[in-house]
């Protein structure tokens, strides 16, 4: 089942309550005009529309704030793209957030830099829940029933082991693992995550960076 926090983002919260508001206007222009002139109705629909974008901006704030509190992530420096960053396992790990277009869910992305590798890859492991393709088939009945792999087999055998299949499964949230020499991201297609799913997914990605790094450099 579809987590519900891909559609409850506070992007499309923001347009879904715009829609709601312009069609209460609308109705309410139609069928109330001769109570109340169209300034007062469209004046009255501004503020209201103003104010829930306003609410709206506030609760998303207060979970940034409860998330850094609850989880072991510090705000991102002033003048710096992240939003929290850690030291996972000695890995910097970046946390940022990110929206596509002006209609779209923001994204959150959890990221750390793979560094000593001079090699071409790329292996993608998608939660089944965002696949739209079929991937390798590992052996391994937990992970293949819960993710869609990409990439060349030997690249997926080497990333693979007992810990960082172990931080992988760990991940409650639905996402996708982007892993090549340069950095391993972990992307969710919400920004609602809660700190439990962060740490869990921050020490995944962590793992995955020196697991990289260790066979880059072999």
């Amino acid at each position: 089942m579809a987590d519900r926090r891909r559609y409850t983002g506070t992007r499309i919260l923001q347009v879904v309550w715009t829609v709601l508001v312009c069609g209460a206007v609308v109705l309410l222009e139609g069928v109330l005009s001769w109570l109340a002139p169209t300034a007062v109705t469209v004046g009255g629909g501004s503020v209201l529309w103003l104010l829930g974008l306003v609410a709206l901006g506030v609760r998303e704030r207060r979970h940034w704030n409860q998330l850094m509190t609850a989880s072991s992530y510090d705000r991102g420096p002033a003048g710096h793209t992240a939003d929290f960053q850690a030291i996972v396992h000695g890995k910097s790990v970046t946390v940022t957030t990110d929206v596509t277009g002006p209609l779209s869910p923001g994204h959150t992305r959890i990221r750390t830099v793979v560094e000593g590798v001079d090699a071409s890859f790329r292996v993608r492991i998608i939660d089944d829940e965002l696949a739209d393709a079929d991937g390798l088939t590992t052996g391994d009945d937990a992970l293949d029933s819960r993710v869609t792999i990409t990439g060349s087999e030997e690249n997926v055998a080497a990333i693979l082991t007992a810990d960082t299949r172990d931080a992988m499964l760990a991940v409650d949230a639905p996402g996708t693992f982007t892993i090549t020499p340069d950095s391993v991201v972990f992307e969710v297609p919400f920004t609602n995550l809660t700190a439990e799913e962060l740490e869990t997914a921050g020490e995944a990605v962590a793992l995955l960076a020196l697991r990289v790094e260790h066979v880059g450099q072999e």
